[in-house]
């Protein structure tokens, strides 16, 4: 198994001066993987925390059980909540919303089989075969965080034979994910530099016109991208 992830700031983002929000994480083992991306609330102060610190402690309840033969995606999310909990208790004021909303694409491969968990918006990909999650009426999506405060959504979850797999928050919602992940494999910092480059703005001189002409970048929103292949 060979897994990869990267994560980016969006132009919008930086142009603004925020940090991106969003997080990856993986694990491997010698016939079975599991891969995450999470994306924090955007009008959380600091969302980035909780994306980031969801993401490793996600992905070591997959990898724990991945590990012991038996995954249960529902015992995943009920040890990360109850961990979160002890967390948001020894936190002032309404940490939940200002830190721990953040949409959640997981998934995990074992021998040939793939098994995707989402709560929230994004996009995964088995086999080439893309889905895209949300959006969500009034753009809210669900976030793990309300089951904090007694407000529990139903997760998407599919199961289906594959060799590959890729996950990444909504960001990246207009890409080809699959082409952008598999062409990462070919260099340890591939991934990331593809995000980067899609990340930044460009421009060139018109000589014709004399004048620059400039192009958004194709990426505006941060961007999470995680991906395994057997």
């Amino acid at each position: 198994m060979n897994t990869i992830s990267a994560a980016v700031t969006g132009a919008r983002h930086a142009r603004a001066g925020r940090n991106g929000q969003d997080a990856a994480a993986t694990w491997r083992g010698d016939d079975r993987a599991a891969i995450v991306v999470c994306d924090g609330c955007g009008s959380g102060a600091s969302s980035e925390v909780g994306a980031r610190l969801g993401a490793g402690l996600w992905i070591r309840a997959v990898a724990a059980r991945l590990a012991a033969g038996a995954l249960v995606w529902e015992d995943v999310r009920a040890e990360v909540v109850e961990q979160l909990a002890a967390i948001v208790a020894r936190m002032p004021g309404d940490a939940v919303r200002e830190c721990f909303l953040f949409t959640i694409v997981s998934a995990a491969i074992v021998g040939d089989e793939v098994s995707v968990w989402a709560l929230g918006d994004g996009v995964y990909s088995i086999d080439g075969r893309a889905r895209v999650l949300g959006p969500f009426a009034d753009n809210q999506p669900p976030y793990l965080g309300y089951d904090l405060i007694g407000e529990r959504h139903e997760a998407h979850v599919e199961i289906r034979r594959g060799r590959s797999v890729v996950v990444a928050t909504d960001g990246a919602e207009d890409l080809d994910v699959d082409a952008i992940a598999m062409a990462g494999f070919a260099h340890p910092d591939g991934l990331r530099r593809r995000l980067a480059v899609l990340a930044r703005a460009t421009e060139h001189v018109d000589w014709d016109e004399r004048r620059i002409v400039r192009a958004a970048a194709p990426l505006q929103d941060d961007c999470a991208i995680a991906a395994v292949r057997s």
